[in-house]
Protein backbone atom coordinates (compact mmCIF):
# COMPACT_ATOMS: atom_id res chain seq x y z
CA UNK A 1 0.00 0.00 0.00
CA UNK A 2 2.58 2.28 0.66
CA UNK A 3 4.71 1.47 -2.40
CA UNK A 4 1.08 2.13 -4.04
CA UNK A 5 1.37 5.86 -2.36
CA UNK A 6 5.08 6.55 -3.10
CA UNK A 7 3.93 6.04 -6.95
CA UNK A 8 1.99 7.69 -7.03
CA UNK A 9 3.30 10.53 -5.79
CA UNK A 10 6.27 10.55 -7.68
CA UNK A 11 3.67 10.41 -10.69
CA UNK A 12 2.20 13.39 -10.23
CA UNK A 13 5.43 15.37 -9.20
CA UNK A 14 7.14 14.07 -12.52
CA UNK A 15 3.74 14.87 -14.76
CA UNK A 16 4.37 18.63 -12.58
CA UNK A 17 7.82 18.76 -14.04
CA UNK A 18 6.88 17.99 -17.25
CA UNK A 19 4.20 20.38 -17.59
CA UNK A 20 6.58 23.58 -16.68
CA UNK A 21 8.15 25.43 -19.57
CA UNK A 22 10.85 27.34 -19.69
CA UNK A 23 9.13 30.43 -20.85
CA UNK A 24 12.00 32.47 -23.09
CA UNK A 25 9.79 34.91 -25.08
CA UNK A 26 9.98 38.19 -23.82
CA UNK A 27 7.12 39.11 -21.54
CA UNK A 28 6.06 42.79 -23.05
CA UNK A 29 5.45 41.47 -26.78
CA UNK A 30 3.44 44.11 -28.64
CA UNK A 31 0.82 43.29 -30.77
CA UNK A 32 1.77 44.73 -34.67
CA UNK A 33 -1.89 44.70 -35.47
CA UNK A 34 -1.88 48.55 -37.21
CA UNK A 35 1.70 47.77 -38.57
CA UNK A 36 2.61 46.59 -41.73
CA UNK A 37 6.04 44.51 -42.45
CA UNK A 38 8.44 46.68 -44.77
CA UNK A 39 11.69 44.53 -46.42
CA UNK A 40 14.61 47.09 -46.61
CA UNK A 41 16.75 44.88 -48.13
CA UNK A 42 16.54 46.42 -51.83
CA UNK A 43 17.18 49.67 -49.82
CA UNK A 44 20.30 48.13 -49.34
CA UNK A 45 19.56 47.69 -45.45
CA UNK A 46 19.54 44.15 -44.20
CA UNK A 47 16.21 43.95 -42.35
CA UNK A 48 12.65 44.38 -41.91
CA UNK A 49 10.62 46.97 -39.87
CA UNK A 50 7.07 47.37 -39.29
CA UNK A 51 5.72 50.73 -39.77
CA UNK A 52 2.08 51.92 -38.90
CA UNK A 53 -0.87 51.41 -41.48
CA UNK A 54 -3.87 53.58 -42.23
CA UNK A 55 -5.77 51.97 -39.64
CA UNK A 56 -2.86 53.44 -36.96
CA UNK A 57 -4.77 56.82 -36.61
CA UNK A 58 -2.19 59.26 -37.24
CA UNK A 59 -2.82 60.00 -40.41
CA UNK A 60 -0.69 56.90 -42.13
CA UNK A 61 -1.37 56.04 -45.74
CA UNK A 62 -1.50 53.08 -47.13
CA UNK A 63 1.73 52.79 -48.85
CA UNK A 64 4.62 53.67 -46.99
CA UNK A 65 7.86 55.57 -49.21
CA UNK A 66 11.38 54.75 -48.32
CA UNK A 67 13.64 57.63 -50.19
CA UNK A 68 17.12 56.42 -50.58
CA UNK A 69 20.04 57.38 -52.90
CA UNK A 70 21.58 54.08 -54.08
CA UNK A 71 24.93 53.65 -52.54
CA UNK A 72 24.49 56.44 -50.02
CA UNK A 73 24.36 55.81 -46.52
CA UNK A 74 20.42 57.80 -45.65
CA UNK A 75 17.27 56.77 -46.06
CA UNK A 76 13.48 57.95 -45.11
CA UNK A 77 10.69 56.18 -44.27
CA UNK A 78 7.21 58.26 -45.28
CA UNK A 79 3.77 56.84 -44.22
CA UNK A 80 1.72 59.74 -45.14
CA UNK A 81 2.44 63.38 -43.64
CA UNK A 82 2.78 62.89 -40.05
CA UNK A 83 4.84 59.61 -39.91
CA UNK A 84 8.88 60.45 -40.99
CA UNK A 85 11.73 58.08 -39.84
CA UNK A 86 15.12 59.05 -40.57
CA UNK A 87 17.75 56.33 -40.94
CA UNK A 88 21.72 57.22 -41.12
CA UNK A 89 24.29 54.47 -41.45
CA UNK A 90 27.13 54.41 -39.18
CA UNK A 91 29.23 51.70 -40.05
CA UNK A 92 30.84 50.49 -37.02
CA UNK A 93 30.57 53.36 -34.87
CA UNK A 94 29.98 51.31 -31.58
CA UNK A 95 29.70 54.32 -30.00
CA UNK A 96 27.33 56.21 -31.46
CA UNK A 97 24.27 55.92 -29.07
CA UNK A 98 26.78 56.93 -26.37
CA UNK A 99 28.05 60.26 -27.68
CA UNK A 100 24.57 61.37 -28.82
CA UNK A 101 23.29 60.99 -25.56
CA UNK A 102 26.13 62.87 -23.95
CA UNK A 103 25.88 65.83 -26.43
CA UNK A 104 21.78 66.10 -25.45
CA UNK A 105 22.80 65.96 -21.48
CA UNK A 106 25.32 68.50 -22.38
CA UNK A 107 22.86 70.66 -24.54
CA UNK A 108 20.39 70.26 -21.94
CA UNK A 109 22.35 72.06 -18.91
CA UNK A 110 24.19 74.80 -21.92
CA UNK A 111 20.96 75.65 -23.76
CA UNK A 112 18.90 78.65 -23.29
CA UNK A 113 16.22 77.66 -25.68
CA UNK A 114 15.50 74.03 -24.74
CA UNK A 115 14.33 72.27 -21.60
CA UNK A 116 14.67 68.92 -22.53
CA UNK A 117 12.85 65.84 -20.32
CA UNK A 118 14.10 62.25 -20.75
CA UNK A 119 10.98 59.94 -20.88
CA UNK A 120 12.26 56.73 -21.59
CA UNK A 121 15.69 55.27 -21.46
CA UNK A 122 16.73 52.01 -23.06
CA UNK A 123 20.00 50.69 -24.00
CA UNK A 124 19.89 51.54 -27.61
CA UNK A 125 16.77 54.25 -27.69
CA UNK A 126 15.91 57.40 -26.10
CA UNK A 127 12.20 58.87 -25.91
CA UNK A 128 12.52 62.21 -24.97
CA UNK A 129 10.28 65.64 -24.60
CA UNK A 130 11.73 69.10 -25.75
CA UNK A 131 10.14 72.37 -23.90
CA UNK A 132 10.80 75.60 -25.77
CA UNK A 133 12.39 77.94 -22.62
CA UNK A 134 12.57 81.81 -23.42
CA UNK A 135 10.28 84.11 -21.41
CA UNK A 136 9.53 85.86 -24.66
CA UNK A 137 7.06 82.91 -25.81
CA UNK A 138 3.65 82.97 -24.46
CA UNK A 139 2.86 79.32 -25.20
CA UNK A 140 5.68 76.88 -24.59
CA UNK A 141 5.30 73.91 -27.52
CA UNK A 142 6.05 70.84 -26.02
CA UNK A 143 7.33 68.28 -28.73
CA UNK A 144 8.28 64.49 -28.62
CA UNK A 145 11.94 62.98 -29.93
CA UNK A 146 13.17 59.83 -30.51
CA UNK A 147 16.72 58.57 -30.91
CA UNK A 148 18.05 54.93 -31.29
CA UNK A 149 20.77 53.08 -32.70
CA UNK A 150 20.68 49.65 -34.24
CA UNK A 151 22.86 47.39 -34.46
CA UNK A 152 22.42 44.50 -37.93
CA UNK A 153 25.18 42.02 -39.32
CA UNK A 154 27.61 44.57 -38.11
CA UNK A 155 26.36 47.83 -38.81
CA UNK A 156 24.89 50.40 -36.63
CA UNK A 157 22.20 52.34 -37.80
CA UNK A 158 20.59 55.59 -36.19
CA UNK A 159 17.30 56.14 -35.72
CA UNK A 160 15.26 59.62 -35.18
CA UNK A 161 12.49 61.61 -36.06
CA UNK A 162 12.86 65.31 -37.82
CA UNK A 163 13.89 68.11 -35.62
CA UNK A 164 10.87 70.15 -35.65
CA UNK A 165 9.52 67.23 -33.48
CA UNK A 166 6.35 64.85 -33.76
CA UNK A 167 3.48 64.33 -31.49
CA UNK A 168 3.33 61.85 -28.29
CA UNK A 169 1.39 59.18 -30.85
CA UNK A 170 3.49 59.15 -33.09
CA UNK A 171 6.81 58.54 -31.38
CA UNK A 172 4.81 55.72 -29.86
CA UNK A 173 4.67 54.52 -32.90
CA UNK A 174 8.09 55.01 -33.95
CA UNK A 175 9.24 53.41 -30.45
CA UNK A 176 7.42 50.51 -31.65
CA UNK A 177 8.91 50.10 -35.44
CA UNK A 178 12.49 50.76 -34.41
CA UNK A 179 11.96 47.61 -31.65
CA UNK A 180 10.77 45.71 -34.65
CA UNK A 181 13.46 46.56 -36.29
CA UNK A 182 15.59 43.07 -37.25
Amino acid sequence: MNRLKIFTFLGVVLFGLTQCQDDQSPKNTFDYVQFQRVDLAKFDIPGTIMIPDATAGIGASFQPEVEYDEGGYKWTISVGRNFQLFIEDYGDNLYRFEEFKKDLFRDNKKTNYFEFQMLKEEKDILVYSRKEKSDFIKDKKVTYHIYAVKKINGIYYEFRNGEQGDSKKVIDFMYHSIQSFH
